[in-house]
């Protein structure tokens, strides 16, 4: 079974922000955007499977699949990523520095404001977070 998706990403909310991450790359300081946690989905993994995860492992989160919402797939560099978005209650205060270089929780108008100034992994975190809280009952 072939994943469709090349990733699982996801909209983790905790009151009214949402948890952007700066992941490791070999692009080096000058390239570091925020982005929303998760990663790829490995070789006969769900999306669902494949965030509790790399939630797991980014950021010791311990979800169930059930905790996740769909909202959607979104394009990026010509691949599907699927996203699915969830509300805690707790704030997350230690993560895998070996693959995530910052952690930070960020308002809807912050959101709007990185992507406006280009500091977003994706591009398509905004509208995720739109999503999100409209799934979530967030406004």
């Amino acid at each position: 079974m072939h994943n469709r998706y090349r990733t699982a990403r996801g909209v983790i909310v905790r009151d009214k922000v949402v948890l952007l991450a700066i992941h490791s790359s070999f692009w080096g300081a000058k390239h570091q955007r925020w982005g929303l946690p998760g990663g790829r989905i490995e070789w006969r993994e769900t999306p669902e499977v494949a965030l509790v995860r790399e939630l797991r492992e980014e950021l010791d989160l311990h979800l169930a699949e059930e905790d996740l919402l769909d909202i959607g797939a979104f394009h990026y560099k010509r691949a599907l990523h699927k996203l699915f978005t969830t509300r805690i209650e707790h704030d997350i205060g230690e993560y895998d520095d070996s693959e995530l270089l910052d952690l930070g929780w960020f308002s809807a108008s912050d959101v709007q404001r990185m992507s406006d100034q280009g500091k977003l992994h994706a591009g398509y975190e905004f509208e995720a977070l739109t999503r999100a809280f409209r799934e979530l009952g967030n406004t």
